[in-house]
């Protein structure tokens, strides 16, 4: 086992201490996992219990509750439709191709498409919201059957949904809104979401299993994307749930390990007790392992997406956990989605479709393949 052992653990004092997909500007998706991860991990987050029953286990007091949130029992996946389209071609905007997960989901939504014998027209919204627009209004003119895209502000959107659904054109959203407790917005037929709320649940729950009653703080991006800040409200829920202490949450200005590096640092100088950091994507936890590395501080450090060198720097001990997102099955039920739109049109899809997260730590980071 190559789990970190801290001068303060070893000590006996209980203080210190994830997800992305997100590793851009805005959203990741994260955002922002990967095309050939594995699913044979115990670690997803897919078990019974009751989410209330979370604080009588607080602080270490008995065996953490598994997961029992918002993303309970949904389906994984849709079922495959036993019709054959007539026409398939499906629209895939990218909401920032240069993201490795991202360009992992496209890529296996390009196969899926292929296996289906549709066309798929990729374009890339290289997370700005104008040219996200654009490039929606660009496939509708090009009357494609159905369209699959990660909204960057989905009011800006709406306009263009108004006409999708006047056209007869399906629209599966890609983790929009990320709260299950939210309905699906108007001009959508269904979502697959990243899983944001098990992500953070498994990071909470890696900590306080490591270093029960943790300080806490939360690294986070200050470009105001709907599904970072709910992974941030979602990991402190959880944190406080298992007997966590909040210390606060500073955020990187920009998406950059630069920027999550001054980030860390601030936490560093703020919280001098914080015992955990939850980064919100891989890059912004390796940059923050680097920092503590070098200031001598012994922090849990997790991040999220699943990304090669989150996998390296837990090898090595400087990180103690991040979560894999399967961003190639995201890809796949994507075109699954949109393809059973067009083949039976009369027939409602799922509102939700939550493939399987992964929780990657020094003891399950030899079993899964990472992104990249």
């Amino acid at each position: 086992m190559k789990r970190k052992v801290s001068v303060k653990r070893l000590l006996g004092v209980t203080g210190r201490g994830w997800f992305a997909i997100v590793a851009a500007l805005a959203l990741l998706a994260l955002v922002a996992g990967c095309g050939s991860s594995s699913s044979s991990s115990s670690s997803t987050a897919t078990s019974e219990s009751s989410e209330g029953s979370a604080g009588a286990e607080e602080a270490g007091g008995g065996a953490l509750p598994e997961y029992s949130g918002p993303e309970k029992g949904l389906p994984t996946e849709y079922t495959a439709s036993t019709k054959k389209a007539s026409a398939c071609t499906i629209g895939y905007q990218n909401i920032y191709g240069a993201i490795s997960s991202l360009a992992a989901q496209q890529e296996a939504a390009e196969e899926k498409a292929s296996e289906l014998g549709c066309k798929l027209v990729a374009l890339d919204d290289q997370l700005n919201p104008t040219t996200q627009v654009n490039n929606f209004n660009q496939l509708l003119a090009e009357n494609v059957n159905a369209i699959v895209v990660y909204p960057i502000v989905p009011s800006a959107l709406a306009p263009s949904l108004k006409q999708a659904e006047a056209a007869g054109i399906p629209v599966i959203s890609d983790t929009t809104p990320p709260s299950l407790e939210e309905e699906l917005p108007a001009g959508y037929v269904s979502r697959v979401t990243q899983g944001w709320d098990q992500a953070a649940y498994l990071r909470a729950k890696h900590v306080a299993e490591e270093s029960p009653g943790a300080e806490f703080a939360i690294l986070g991006l200050a470009a105001p994307v709907t599904s970072l800040e709910y992974l941030a409200e979602r990991t402190k829920y959880w944190a406080e749930k298992f007997g966590l202490k909040f210390a606060g949450q500073i955020d990187a200005q920009e998406d950059n390990p630069a920027a999550a590096s001054t980030a860390m640092s601030a936490i560093v100088g703020k919280y001098p007790d914080v015992g955990a950091v939850f980064a919100y994507n891989d890059n912004a936890a390796v940059a923050a392992a680097t920092v503590a590395k070098s200031s001598q501080s012994e922090v849990e450090i997790c991040g999220g997406n699943g990304q090669k060198e989150a996998f390296q720097a837990i090898e090595s001990g400087s990180m103690s956990c991040t979560v894999l997102v399967e961003f190639d099955t995201i890809g796949q039920q994507l075109v699954q989605g949109a393809y059973n739109s067009i083949a039976e049109p009369a027939t409602k899809l799922p509102e939700t479709i939550v493939p399987p997260v992964h929780l990657v730590d020094s003891e399950t980071v030899g079993e899964l393949t990472p992104i990249g």
